[in-house]
């Protein structure tokens, strides 16, 4: 016998609640009584409320906990603890976690997430750097980078991250011209830089994202200019942060894909037009003196091959590449043709050579301080290492009798870059990074050697400007350098323990600049007044009225 419910109840007759109508449930109810169906209250209801959950409900909670407590992580890492993998400072935009927006057909195809159905799937895209950010970086290429690296239209590849986010080739190339600027320039946080929300991307965080888009590109198998040159700002940034051996092999992977592209063959030219042209020999020369620097300073072989029968560089007049590059391409080119000559021509090359760098018109009529600092730097260095070339392909003089094969060139030469440096800041000389350094590094270093293995050539202070004070001068410098190589200073001290000099004591360099008042200053070092030359000052002085002095004839080994 069927038992009606009480008057007022919820619970509906079983043909309302199949038709999910509303039950008033008398019964009969009104509802069955006009259709004459039979009112029956046979469907048991369970117990409302939470049954316990499911187990796919269960997994679907454990994902996104553990999804969220990963983004709190990496979150946390960036804004607190990123200063350890060596990155600057930097306070930039948040990563933006993209959500499917809801004119998305494949989102309204699978409904709403978890909120109403927790086992259904919910479409997720990965998390990545706001164009925003990457808008501030590439920014900063444009301004301080491109005249060191004028390989990309930063206005064009902006464009494509705006057009068509799902680009990775070009978010890819994004993120590393980005990590290489952070670390090349060491951008911590500078007033007027954007700031949004509590976190900041770091050059490491770009560099990991570059990666990831390179990998979903699938960037070895599809040789494009973006895969080539995303892989030479990645070896800029790894050489920043010191990582020499990763360096080394991204410089080596883009100079294959250029291989494999054609860049060294003139065929590969004649069917571009002239701005294409012009672009792409701007990549050729780019890797050729990138791997002609990186090789003598690391001691590796080189990949790529000077082209002779090439297209000219040529400036168009459109902001596309400055005289200076074209000029430091014009200093390699005339490096590897020396260190590539014949043996029985060498002397004679290497005289030739010398003779073309000790020309310092072109350098010092540039009016960029950046590409200043980075022309007369790289010129005196490419002396300094053709006369250690000289060491090993012919005799050396102790005389100046031929200036570039003697042992006093290292000191002439320290002479003249300290007679740049009163023109340049420290910051144009940073801004080329570890390289720079390095350069410098080595004009010390064989002034030092010379010092150490030739003792007689160490003149006492009579002199004015020594080979001691040089070399003081220019440890002293190396030892300033932000973010610098402790290595560099620890070699060069002990080499300045062993002359019986020290960095840290007073330096005894004599103002010789150009002013009026170099007689007074003379006067002044004279009767035991020392003037100590620090970055604080600006630069160092220019000793350009004091000569070097001879030093002693204690050998001579020409024939």
């Amino acid at each position: 016998m069927d038992m009606a419910p009480r008057k007022g109840t919820r619970r509906a007759c079983d043909p309302c609640s199949v038709r999910k109508v509303r039950c008033d449930g008398n019964h009969p109810c009104s509802r069955c009584t006009a259709a004459s169906w039979e009112c029956t209250f046979l469907k048991t209801h369970g117990k409302s409320g939470p049954k316990g959950p499911r187990r796919t409900t269960e997994a679907a909670i454990r994902r996104l906990q553990e999804h969220s407590r990963g983004d709190r992580d990496l979150q946390r890492s960036e804004s607190e603890g990123s200063l350890e993998d060596g990155s600057q400072s930097t306070i930039d935009f948040p990563l933006l976690d993209s959500m499917p927006p809801t004119s998305d057909p494949e989102f309204d195809r699978l409904g709403w997430p978890d909120i109403v159905s927790p086992a259904f799937p919910r479409p997720r895209r990965e998390s990545r750097i706001s164009t925003s950010s990457i808008s501030h970086y590439l920014e900063v290429y444009q301004a301080r980078g491109y005249p060191i690296w004028p390989v990309v239209d930063t206005e064009t590849l902006l464009a494509r991250l705006l057009t068509h986010p799902e680009d990775m080739e070009a978010y890819g190339l994004a993120s590393a011209i980005c990590a290489a600027a952070i670390s090349q320039f060491q951008i911590d946080a500078e007033p007027g830089s954007p700031v949004e929300g509590h976190y900041r991307v770091s050059s490491a965080l770009f560099e990991a994202e570059a990666k990831r888009a390179r990998k979903q590109f699938d960037h070895m198998e599809h040789m494009t200019v973006g895969s080539l040159l995303s892989t030479f700002f990645l070896h800029v940034y790894s050489a920043n942060i010191g990582r020499m051996t990763s360096s080394t092999i991204y410089l080596g992977e883009a100079i294959t894909k250029a291989h494999i592209m054609g860049l060294h063959k003139l065929s590969y030219y004649q069917i571009l037009n002239v701005e294409e042209q012009q672009h792409s020999l701007r990549i050729y020369w780019l890797l050729f003196i990138t791997e002609r620097a990186h090789s003598i300073q690391h001691d590796v072989p080189v990949m790529l091959k000077r082209a002779p029968d090439l297209p000219s560089l040529e400036n168009l007049s459109d902001g596309s590449i400055s005289p200076a590059f074209i000029q430091l391409c014009r200093l390699f080119n005339i490096l590897d043709v020396t260190i590539t000559a014949d043996p029985s021509t060498a002397r004679n090359a290497l005289a030739l050579a010398q003779q073309q760098l000790n020309d310092d018109e072109p350098s010092r009529g540039l009016e960029n301080e950046l590409q200043r600092a980075d022309i007369s730097m790289t010129q005196q260095w490419m002396r300094i290492f053709l006369w250690q070339h000289a060491l090993s392909v012919t005799n050396m003089r102790s005389t100046h009798q031929e200036d570039e094969f003697s042992f006093s060139f290292p000191a002439k030469v320290a002479h003249n870059v300290l007679g740049y440096l009163s023109s340049l800041s420290r910051e144009s000389l940073e801004a080329h990074g570890p390289g720079m350094e390095t350069k410098l590094f080595d004009i010390a270093n064989s002034l030092a050697d010379v010092m150490i293995c030739v003792p007689t050539a160490n003149p006492d202070s009579y002199f004015g400007v020594g080979p001691r004070d040089l070399i003081h001068s220019l440890a002293t410098l190396l030892g300033s350098f932000r973010g610098g190589n402790p290595a560099v200073v620890s070699i060069l001290q002990e080499k300045l323990t062993t002359l019986g000099l020290s960095v840290s004591s007073p330096q005894k360099l004599i103002d010789l600049s150009s002013s009026e008042d170099d007689r007074d200053d003379r006067n002044g070092a004279r009767s035991g007044t020392s003037r100590s030359i620090t970055w604080s000052e600006g630069a160092i002085y220019t000793p350009a009225t004091t000569a070097i002095p001879d030093f002693p004839v204690i050998m001579d080994t020409t024939l």
